[in-house]
């Protein structure tokens, strides 16, 4: 490529790509995330087209990393832990949505669990699970300590995360009074 412009766009789109991987995400995933086409994505990641300035700030708030990130060439991955505080979002309707799940179809990549976690607990380490794989977390009741790999999160009741597991994890609950709940879904990799 021969202009300055050419050249960051092609940065931004190898940076788009390295961290929707890096988050587990397909292109419609970020697509919904971001309310871009999962066809822009793939031409920005291409090169192809030659994203604005609101376009890259909305498919960086959908891969948890700053614009400059995007910008910068994708230094650096995405976290493994994305938090989401109880009342942020739309927080205030996974509780109900949380408590109605049940089994998964057979041959599904996705699995619900419901965790009580009585106090003073650990579960864990479990072992790393294949790349891709994202669990999805609600705290129903108590507070539990999330840590993947070298990242760790702290989160009350009625905040969730989503966490890339192909590291190895564990799920504490701290509190030596208070069982905690956890609803979790699994998305296999």
């Amino acid at each position: 490529m021969s202009t300055l412009e050419d050249e960051v766009s092609l940065r931004v789109g190898r940076a788009v790509k390295q961290q929707r991987e890096a988050a587990g995400f397909s292109l419609r995933t970020l697509a919904a995330g971001s309310g871009i086409s999962a066809s822009m994505i793939s031409d920005i990641e291409r090169g192809a087209k030659s994203p604005t300035v609101s376009t890259v700030v909305r498919l960086a708030q959908a891969l948890g990393v700053g614009a400059a990130a995007l910008i910068d060439g994708g230094a650096g991955l995405s976290p493994r832990i994305r938090v989401l505080r109880s009342g942020e979002g739309a927080g205030g309707e996974y509780p109900a949505r949380w408590e109605r799940l049940g089994p998964s179809a057979p041959g599904s990549r996705i699995d619900f669990v419901r965790y009580q976690i009585p106090p003073s607990t650990i579960l864990g380490p479990t072992a790393a699970h294949t790349a891709g794989t994202v669990e999805h977390m609600h705290v129903a009741v108590g507070a539990v300590r999330v840590t993947v790999g070298d990242e760790t999160a702290e989160l009350s009741e009625g905040d969730s995360c989503s966490c890339r597991t192909d590291a190895p994890h564990t799920i504490e609950n701290p509190d030596p009074s208070t069982e905690a709940l956890i609803y979790l879904i699994v998305e296999r990799g």
